[in-house]
């Protein structure tokens, strides 16, 4: 395996691990949603975040590279039909795993993201109506409803 290659691999193998971090957060984050666990859920959003912003390190560390190699704006199946050429089997297959991996986390991740937004949505509706039912009866809430939050 050529030093490219190794960088890349473990590159990705980085981002994979990262993903399935993620893949978990985005879990424990719809049962926060669920459970009205207001603080478990801030808790989880400051995780994602620093999940999210090492995820985009190794993102630019891997462009870094393949732009050093000519390879810039190449998709990571691009870069793997290329290094196919002059890689050894096993390698390339264990590339073409970690890629497809990779890919099925974040539609998993991608598809409980579109979950919890509807959860979030639907809870701002009921609170919405909640408060109304309340305001009915002439009590007023001390905060405003925002669905920018």
């Amino acid at each position: 395996m050529t030093s490219l290659h190794k960088d890349v691999a473990n590159i990705l193998q980085e981002e994979k691990k990262l993903l399935k971090e993620l893949y978990s957060l985005v879990s424990k984050e719809r049962d926060a949603i669920v459970s009205l666990d207001s603080k478990g859920l801030e808790e989880i959003l400051r995780e994602k975040e620093s999940l999210l912003v090492k995820i985009s390190l190794w993102e630019k560390e891997r462009e870094k590279i393949l732009k050093k190699e000519g390879l810039e704006g190449k998709t990571l199946s691009e870069v793997i039909k290329i290094f196919s050429i002059d890689g050894q089997k096993e390698e390339i297959e264990m590339l073409k795993e970690t890629y497809r991996t990779m890919k099925s986390l974040l539609s998993a991740i991608e598809e409980i993201q579109k979950i919890n937004g509807q959860l979030i949505d639907h809870s701002l509706i009921h609170i919405g109506r909640a408060l109304k039912f309340f305001e009915s009866f002439g009590i007023k809430p001390k905060h405003s409803l925002s669905m920018e939050a």
